[in-house]
C-alpha cells in the first residue's frame, strides 16, 4: 500500500474513532465530568508509554507547548459556544471551517500546497459539514464556535510540523498528551469531586473505551500527516462530523433526515475529489 493510501485509511478509521470517543462524552448527562475521564484515560495511557519513547528534544518541546495552549483556548471557546448555542449551530463551525483554513495555514507554514481539484474537494468538504449548520439570531455562539475553528486549524498545522520534527509520532504524541489532559481532570476535581467520583463509578467502562479511542483516533492522524498532505489529512479528518450523524441515529435514535443526507453526500464528493487530486 502506497504512503498516500495508507493516510487515507489512518484518517478516515481516526474519523470513526473520534466520533465514537465524541459519543460517549455526548451519552453523559455530566459532559465536564465525562471528558475528565476521557483525559483521565489517556493521561494513564501516555504514563505507561512514556519510558518507552524518546524524550522530545527543546524546539519540540515548544510546539508541544505551543499546541497544548491553543488546544486548551479551543476547549474554552467550544465551552462556551455550547454554552450560548446548540449543537447544531456550533458543531458545524468549529469542525467545516478548519479544513479551509488548514489549506493557507499549510501553505503559509510548511511550504505545501494542493492541486486546484485537492482545493475544490477541500471546499465541497467543508461546505457539506457547514451545510448542517442552524441559522439563528444568537451572535455568541457562532463567534466562540469561529474562534474554537480557528484553533482547531492552528493546533492541526502545529501539531503536524511537530511530529514532523520528532523523533516518532508516540514521541510527540505522548509528552503532547500528558500535558494536555491534566488541566480538565484537574479543574473537574477541585470543582466537582463528588459529581466525577459518580461518573467513575457508574460509567468507568465507557470512560475507559473513551480514553482509548481518544488517544488512538489522534495517533492514527499525526502518523497520517507524516505521510500525505495535511491539508488533505485535515479534510478527511472532518468525515467524522457525519459519522457522528450516523451514531446519532443509531444509538441516540436521532432522525438522520434530509439535510444529514444531504451532507453525507457532499462530504462523498469532497473526499472522492482529494483522492483523485492525490
Amino acid at each position: 500500500m502506497s504512503d498516500i493510501n495508507l493516510a487515507t485509511l489512518l484518517v478516515l478509521i481516526s474519523a470513526f474513532m473520534h466520533a465514537s470517543w465524541n459519543a460517549v462524552v455526548k451519552s453523559s448527562n455530566d459532559r465536564l465530568s465525562a471528558m475528565a475521564m476521557v483525559d483521565v484515560v489517556a493521561f494513564v495511557v501516555a504514563l505507561i508509554a512514556a519510558p518507552f519513547v524518546a524524550v522530545p528534544s527543546l524546539s519540540v518541546w515548544g510546539l508541544i507547548g505551543l499546541s497544548v495552549t491553543v488546544n486548551l483556548f479551543y476547549r474554552y471557546f467550544l465551552i462556551n459556544a455550547y454554552h450560548f448555542g446548540d449543537f447544531g449551530q456550533v458543531y458545524p463551525l468549529t469542525r467545516g471551517l478548519p479544513p479551509l483554513l488548514v489549506v493557507i495555514f499549510a501553505a503559509l507554514w510548511l511550504g505545501e500546497s494542493l492541486p486546484a481539484l485537492g482545493i475544490l474537494g477541500v471546499v465541497i468538504l467543508s461546505l457539506g459539514v457547514l451545510s448542517l449548520l442552524h441559522v439563528t439570531r444568537q451572535w455568541r455562539a457562532p463567534c466562540y464556535a469561529l474562534a474554537a475553528g480557528v484553533c482547531v486549524a492552528l493546533y492541526t498545522v502545529i501539531d503536524a510540523y511537530g511530529v514532523r520534527s520528532a523523533t516518532g509520532v508516540l514521541s510527540y504524541l505522548v509528552y503532547f498528551t500528558l500535558l494536555l489532559s491534566v488541566p480538565i481532570p484537574l479543574f473537574a476535581a477541585v470543582s466537582r469531586r463528588s459529581a466525577l467520583r459518580k461518573h467513575l463509578r457508574e460509567y468507568w467502562p465507557i470512560s475507559i473505551f473513551g480514553g482509548l479511542t481518544y488517544s488512538a483516533a489522534y495517533a492514527l492522524v499525526l502518523w497520517a500527516m507524516t505521510l500525505d498532505n495535511v491539508a488533505k489529512i485535515a479534510a478527511l479528518r472532518e468525515s467524522s462530523v457525519i459519522i457522528g450523524a450516523v451514531i446519532a441515529t443509531l444509538l441516540f435514535k436521532e432522525p438522520f433526515g434530509k439535510r444529514r443526507l444531504i451532507a453525507a453526500i457532499t462530504v462523498t464528493v469532497g473526499i472522492v475529489l482529494i483522492k483523485l487530486a492525490a
